[in-house]
């Protein structure tokens, strides 16, 4: 039996599941859109101009470049902000799966919920990127827990999927005993 929880396929693990989860949830954010009202959507633009997903990567290119950007540099620092947000959530679910074999149960949903709080209710108020949760219509916030759930079922599959891949199907990961 090859050793599949060796350091470089963990991070490869990690990398290719946190970008392929963040372009999952892009897809799944455009599909449940049509969920939350134009009256929660009016309410959500008196407190944020869009969710802190959509607004790091500007808001983080007009604190290093020290001026207003353009509408092709906000496309840009999306894009760059969402790979970057994939490596590293990617990389730190793996390192967590691998570490605390609990976080794999329900799909990985030991990780989706405090993912979830502490991306939007932590990180996103205290880099100043959004309002935290309590200012945000919680239809807003229901859908962003979605997405976080969607993307750590995603990052999980990838890597059930590819400890097979990897092991050249000899070995199978099943997640811990429920």
């Amino acid at each position: 039996m090859k050793n599949t929880k060796s350091l470089p396929r963990t991070l490869l693990k990690g990398a290719a599941a946190g970008l392929l989860a963040g372009a999952v949830v892009g897809q799944v954010d455009k599909l449940t859109d049509h969920l939350v009202s134009d009256e929660q959507k009016r309410r959500e633009k008196q407190v944020r101009e869009d969710s802190a997903h959509k607004s790091a990567g500007p808001h983080f290119a007009r604190k290093i470049l020290g001026h207003e950007i353009s509408q092709k540099e906000e496309r840009r620092a999306r894009a760059a902000f969402g790979v970057t947000y994939g490596l590293m959530w990617g990389l730190i679910y793996a390192g967590l799966r691998e570490r605390f074999p609990t976080v794999r149960r329900f799909m990985g949903l030991p990780f989706a919920l405090p993912f979830f709080f502490g991306c939007d209710g932590g990180l996103a108020p205290l880099l100043g990127v959004s309002p935290g949760i309590q200012k945000i219509p919680w239809q807003l916030n229901a859908k962003e827990m979605g997405n976080h759930i969607t993307w750590t079922i995603t990052a999980e599959t990838l890597h059930r999927f590819a400890f097979h891949f990897l092991s050249g199907m000899r070995v199978r990961d099943p997640g811990p005993e429920l």
